[in-house]
């Protein structure tokens, strides 16, 4: 009895198929005559999606990360080669409404800018470590946060004693301008090395008076050749076993 079945049931399915096989061209033909396109026929109860989106095809060279990978202990290993990986990202992904919060195409990742203790501060949110989306979510919401807790700061704001000095933010030095032999010519002077005031008192002198207004610069540092004087050579201070070069006066 059993043998029986197992020889009957195959030859059952055959026949099933036949009989569903015409019932299914006949809704698949009717189905591409009622549609204008070719491409729209579907079979019924079948649902095929469509990407209508603007997007392209990117390799992300150093990974793409997910809620995993945020667990430093889950990190891409070693972390100074890349990992490549391709993802469809959508075109207007890299757009931002805030000058603050921008995408840094260099470390495939969002960044964030404020200010704290008059510095400029930022703090990466790269999609090797939060992934895609997460990673442009995540920048925003920390923005949000330093925001409500008013931690951003404000753009340190220098302003000009006088027309033609001001403070270089880029080169951290005051600049001035000024005419000299009927031409005009203009000096800087580093913050780091006179001070802020410093080197803000510098170029206004040197305005002033652009040709006694500051000590000449010399070239060279150390001590002046004029305060030292030659000492014995190498090979007679190796031989009095002492050291060898200039000695102070």
């Amino acid at each position: 009895m059993l043998a029986g079945l197992l020889r009957w049931r195959p030859a059952a399915v055959a026949r099933t198929a036949r009989v569903q096989a015409p019932c299914a061209q006949r809704s698949f033909s009717e189905a591409s005559e009622t549609a204008g396109d070719p491409g729209d026929a579907l079979v019924p109860g079948v649902r095929v999606y469509r990407r209508r989106r603007a997007e392209h095809w990117r390799t992300f060279r150093w990974g793409i990360g997910s809620r995993f990978r945020t667990d430093s202990k889950n990190r891409f290993t070693p972390v100074h080669k890349p990992h490549p990986m391709n993802s469809v990202v959508r075109d207007d992904y890299y757009d931002s409404d805030h000058p603050d919060i921008v995408w840094n195409e260099l470390r495939e990742g969002w960044e964030v800018f404020w200010y704290e203790n008059s510095k400029r501060t930022a703090r990466p949110f790269p999609v090797k470590k939060f992934g895609l989306e997460r990673a442009k979510r995540e920048a925003f919401d920390f923005y949000r946060e330093m925001e409500a807790a008013g931690k951003l700061g404000q753009r340190p704001r220098v302003e000009s004693p006088q027309t033609g000095v001001f403070f270089d933010q880029r080169l951290q030095a005051w600049v001035s301008l000024f005419w000299r032999d009927q031409r005009p010519q203009s000096r800087c002077f580093s913050a780091a090395k006179y001070g802020f005031e410093g080197s803000k008192m510098l170029a206004m002198a040197k305005q002033t008076d652009p040709v006694n207004g500051v000590l000449a610069v010399q070239g060279g540092g150390g001590t002046p050749i004029i305060l030292k004087e030659k000492g014995l050579t190498a090979h007679e201070m190796r031989k009095k076993g002492g050291p060898t070069g200039m000695r102070y006066k």
